[in-house]
């Protein structure tokens, strides 16, 4: 039953379908009589537990975000908590909730509960009151639910109503409704990186749909509802992409078609100087817009890769002399610019970056690539497109495709790590024997315990990392942080340096201590490095610790999932002793740490140590 939901989750339901779609699934995964659940674990979907906290109607939304949550490949389930003052709600069922957290909670607070819009015009000290005391109750119900669950809480920014005066005057006028929603939204980021909060951004979906089209209206007066029921697919969309990259299921590479994409009209056909590209003509405009979307994607750290049917130098030509042309070869990680098939060449990409199918977008204009795309390999997200590429960009900003839950110095520089591959590939093919490749890398690795400095990347690793990732327990920042100064873990984040450049973090571990014995609760590293002897050296500095700590034994669990075959012989590789083996295939390894003998290392190592290491 779920795999057949499944199947039909992709395509575009309004709110009435996807609700009906969503209700189905409710009830298959309530009864599971046929096992459907555990098959679609197994296919790679994950569950995902999320609490919605509000004072006025949230529960009609559950049946569609769990639809949504399906075509992200997550079993979702939902709790809801209607017409309640949050704190109080909270303190009746403390209890409950510490023994069972859900893996979210949504905290869907509206205008009316924060009292904004309540101060007098001109008043600037009363307006920034008002502001402060609705921040101030975020604040207290945020840290009251990470308090209770020790999970993520996901905090919204509000969305502007058409009940306002919509006056110019408001766009400076002190204690104005769209004055104070809009200091609010800005301040409310600030104070959810201070708590490690997560931010859903209601108000810019609003905005992209246009706030007569978003509000309520009457539905707001008969059932009290937050937004239009036709905004239900969008809200539903936007809010699953955000629990995706929570999840580690976020993508992260952009993949462009060329002609009719990137620029109008062929290269073969019409050559440098014939298409359409930039100022002079409306249409040349459209695909200046398409490129500098894609470089503000580069920023963030999306991978751009180019697929095309075409002769390549031709087409490199565009990237290297045309006046017009934003994106340039060095922006582009990958070029696959030949007369094959495009699913081949994109899962040849997929191995290449070493990433799975499901983190690739792809775009392009002809209906036929995009149908055989999607028959070939289904993982995919591919947008339709209609003819006009003027709404292109629209329909792109509105699926939401990579959302990010924070921003590193790792994500400005993704390209060049990905480009620093390449060029190892090229040196390890040159040199041909492994050892003396490893040897002529120069590699050096700074190991140290988590930090404030590094926080942000090591939730990154924890939440996206699926295939080195050997019991894929997911931790949030606020989690993270935590753990930098509990004295019963045991902590590393790893980076590494070779002669091609900073790899930048490529690995961290999280290890408990238990009377003696450390348990590696979590190990994750970058698939980018894999094979160069990182793991060993790894082994050998926590072996060091431990001895140097007294415990007489390093603890590993590997616990399978559709995406970590690849670590499966992980801790045998590295001499650990199976102790145990359930019939999930969960397994259980030892080492002890007086037997333990270090393998000959060609890295460098750069260790800091913690007083309580």
């Amino acid at each position: 039953m779920i795999g057949a939901l499944r199947g039909l989750i992709n395509r575009a339901w309004n709110d009435g379908e996807l609700g009906s779609i969503g209700r189905r699934l409710r009830r298959a995964l309530a009864s599971d009589v046929s096992g459907s659940v555990e098959a679609a674990q197994a296919s790679g979907c994950i569950s995902f537990s999320l609490l919605i906290v509000s004072t006025n109607t949230i529960n009609h939304l559950v049946d569609a975000l769990c639809a949504s949550a399906l075509r992200a490949g997550i079993l979702l389930h939902c709790q809801t908590v209607e017409y309640q003052e949050p704190e109080s709600w909270l303190a009746t069922h403390r209890e409950r909730l510490e023994a069972d957290p859900p893996d979210a909670t949504l905290l869907a607070l509206d205008r009316s509960d924060l009292q904004l819009g309540q101060c007098r015009l001109g008043d600037s000290a009363a307006a920034e009151a008002c502001i402060q005391a609705a921040l101030d109750r975020v604040r207290r119900i945020a840290e009251q639910l990470i308090g209770i669950t020790g999970r993520s809480v996901i905090v919204q920014t509000l969305a502007a109503e058409a009940s306002d005066p919509q006056l110019s005057a408001d766009a400076w006028l002190a204690g104005s409704p769209r004055r104070l929603l809009a200091e609010f939204n800005l301040k409310l980021p600030v104070m959810a990186r201070e708590l490690s909060c997560v931010v859903f951004d209601v108000a810019a979906i609003a905005n992209l749909v246009g706030m007569t089209h978003w509000s309520a209206g009457r539905y707001w007066y008969l059932a009290k509802l937050p937004f239009a029921p036709s905004c239900i697919p969008l809200y539903a969309h936007r809010l699953v992409q955000l629990l995706a990259a929570m999840r580690g299921k976020a993508n992260r590479v952009l993949v462009l078609d060329l002609d009719n994409t990137l620029w109008g009209g062929l290269i073969g056909d019409d050559g440098i100087g014939g298409i359409e590209l930039g100022t002079g003509s409306a249409r040349g405009e459209v695909f200046i817009a398409m490129q500098r979307l894609a470089l503000q994607y580069k920023a963030r750290g999306v991978i751009l890769c180019v697929v095309s049917k075409n002769a390549e130098e031709l087409a490199r030509e565009v990237f290297r002399n045309h006046p017009e042309m934003l994106l340039r070869e060095s922006d582009i990680a990958l070029f696959q610019i030949n007369w094959q098939d495009k699913p081949s060449n994109i899962s040849a990409m997929a191995e290449a970056l070493e990433l799975g199918l499901d983190t690739f977008v792809f775009i392009d204009d002809s209906p036929a690539e995009r149908k055989q795309m999607r028959d070939a390999v289904p993982q995919v997200e591919i947008p339709e497109l209609p003819n006009d590429p003027s709404a292109w960009l629209d329909i792109i900003q509105a699926a939401g495709y990579f959302e990010q839950l924070s921003f590193s110095t790792e994500d400005r520089a993704r390209t060049d790590y990905y480009k620093g591959n390449a060029l190892r590939t090229m040196q390890a093919k040159k040199i041909g024997n492994h050892d003396e490749f490893l040897k002529s890398l120069g590699m050096t690795i700074t190991v140290e315990p988590f930090n404030a400095l590094g926080r942000q990347r090591i939730t990154q690793l924890i939440a996206k990392s699926n295939q080195f990732n050997l019991t894929t327990r997911r931790y949030s920042e606020a989690e993270v942080a935590a753990l930098e100064t509990d004295s019963d873990a045991v902590t590393v984040q790893v980076r590494l340096e070779d002669m091609f450049g900073d790899n930048g973090m490529i690995s961290i571990v999280i290890c408990r201590r238990h009377a003696g014995i450390w348990d590696i609760d979590t190990w994750i590293m970058s698939c980018r490095v894999l094979g160069r002897g990182i793991e060993q050296a790894l082994l050998a500095i926590l072996v060091n610790r431990a001895r140097a700590a007294g415990a007489r034994e390093l603890r590993g669990v590997y616990i399978p999932t559709p995406k970590n075959g690849l670590v499966r012989d992980h801790y045998a590789k590295l001499g650990f002793a199976k102790a145990e083996e359930a019939s999930t295939g969960e397994t259980t390894w030892t080492l002890l740490v007086d037997d333990f003998v270090p393998a000959i290392s060609l890295i460098d190592v750069r260790e800091r140590v913690s007083a309580d290491a």
